[in-house]
């Protein structure tokens, strides 16, 4: 079920109908069975993967808050146990449903077993990353003494399934979002929830279908088959998957919000403009919020992060990057790519204030701030690429293209852009400066805070999402995560 479908939006109404107007348990159940209902419509069989997860870590959590009672030395191998049996169930199914074909392909090749091949028939469960993730960080947090064990399983079991960031986040921390379902669950009906929940729905599903989409049609014709176009032309694609993995996750981010919003339940903000920073460890800070705090509290910091020494430093943000770069996909392109990163942050962590001194100062400061943006942003591009690519030789094959054609031009001996091409390239350039000053100013905000304005915006996103958007464009990037 899409959330840019009629089908999601049904859904949603008559969820907040029934929601509206039961007692505090009925509301509970009336979510739980709209996740349920939600997350069937992809299927049917791996609704029983939540429920397990969900079972694991409400039980683990309910044996930690009873086995809470001091630091003796059986207590804490008992609570350490109880944390590792969470962990191994939880890291198990992931494990066995996102990657263990990719090991075991991985495995044979590297053996000489003779050729690759499909060697589980496995259905990766939408989501598994997200929700997965979700729930560990509950059991975590329980175990470290953080957070009191919730005794309600109903809450908690609507923690780990509500269906708005279900498949794809923002991965919520339960002592954020637990205590708004009680919340939620004995208000009264709110027009302004209903009003600024409509608004980034209609916000989201605007950037979605009218900008993600045709620009994902437009790479995909050029990354299918790189071989039959020039450099500029993939250059083109890579700039246009820059801004549908933008628009098309931070798309669904905003209905997820708006969605959560109607109920009276508020979801942390998961993009900050990242496409505007200046070096790469504001980006991270910036993009995918949610995850990027997820490996920073439960990752980088545990193994030490910043404290033990330069070189553990640098070991710590390998990890940390390698893993991120794997749970976004079962593929070397994604670990490269997870790598390529952390070694950017590398570099800016050891040698950022260096080249920050070699860049203009006083009043051509901005001239170093347009610079380090531009550079920053190229860096993020290149990522991008990996991300995109099939395999690693496509990733090659697109990026000498693009190296041969832009080096021909500058020298004198190649052509440059079309006339189109140079279009979308002032359309990228434009996208990111308009995003400059509606961060600056706050354009966006303002509009919405309007009643007059906010209508007239509304009406226009949604005429032009009804006569430019694509009426069965391509599902949200991050489903398949």
């Amino acid at each position: 079920m899409e959330f840019n479908s009629l089908e999601y939006l049904l859904l949603l109404l008559v969820a907040s109908l029934l929601f509206f107007g039961a007692g505090y348990r009925a509301r509970l159940i009336i979510l739980i069975a709209a996740s349920l209902v939600f997350y069937a419509a992809w299927n049917v069989p791996l609704v029983s993967l939540i429920v397990i997860s969900a079972v694991i870590d409400y039980t683990a959590g309910r044996l930690l808050g009873r086995d809470d009672g001091g630091d003796g030395e059986d207590r804490s191998r008992r609570r350490k146990l109880i944390l590792a049996v969470s962990l191994a169930v939880n890291l198990g199914l992931l494990g066995y449903f996102k990657y263990a074909n990719f090991f075991l392909e991985n495995l044979h090749e590297l053996f000489g077993l003779g050729d690759e091949g499909t060697w589980l028939d496995v259905v990766l469960p939408p989501g598994i990353s997200f929700y997965t993730f979700q729930t560990m960080s509950y059991t975590i947090d329980v175990y470290r003494r953080k957070l009191r064990p919730t005794t309600s399983f109903l809450r908690f079991f609507l923690y780990v399934s509500f269906f708005p960031q279900l498949i794809a986040g923002p991965i919520e921390r339960a002592g954020h979002l637990l205590v708004q379902f009680d919340q939620a669950a004995t208000r009264p009906f709110r027009v302004q929830n209903l009003v600024s929940g409509g608004q980034m729905i209609v916000w989201g599903v605007f950037k979605k279908a009218v900008i993600a989409d045709h620009c994902g049609l437009l790479c995909d014709q050029i990354y299918q088959n790189p071989g039959a176009y020039d450099g500029w032309s993939a250059l083109i694609a890579t700039y246009a998957f820059t801004l549908q993995i933008y628009c098309d996750f931070s798309a669904y981010s905003e209905i997820a919000r708006g969605s959560a919003r109607i109920f009276g339940v508020d979801l942390m903000v998961n993009f900050d403009q990242p496409y505007l920073t200046t070096n790469i460890g504001a980006f991270w800070r910036r993009w995918h919020i949610s995850l990027s705090n997820w490996f920073r509290d439960y990752v980088y910091i545990p193994l030490g992060g910043n404290k033990l020494g330069k070189r553990r430093t640098l070991v710590n943000l390998t990890v940390t990057m390698f893993l991120s770069g794997l749970w976004h996909g079962a593929a070397w392109t994604f670990v490269v790519w997870g790598l390529f990163h952390g070694v950017l942050l590398l570099i800016n962590a050891q040698l950022g204030d260096r080249f920050a001194k070699l860049l203009p100062t006083g009043r051509a400061a901005w001239v170093g701030t347009l610079i380090a943006w531009f550079v920053n942003f190229h860096l993020v591009v290149i990522g991008w690429i990996l991300f995109r690519a099939a395999d690693m030789r496509q990733f090659g094959e697109i990026t000498l293209g693009i190296g041969k054609d832009l080096a021909l031009a500058v020298v004198g001996f190649g052509h440059g852009p079309s006339a189109e091409q140079a279009l979308f390239i002032l359309f990228t350039f434009g996208f990111v400066l308009a995003s400059y000053f509606d961060r600056k100013h706050a354009l966006i905000e303002r509009v919405w805070s309007s009643p007059t304005a906010a209508s007239v915006f509304a009406s226009a996103l949604i005429v032009a999402t009804l006569l430019l958007g694509l009426s069965e464009g391509p599902a949200f990037i991050y489903f398949q995560f």
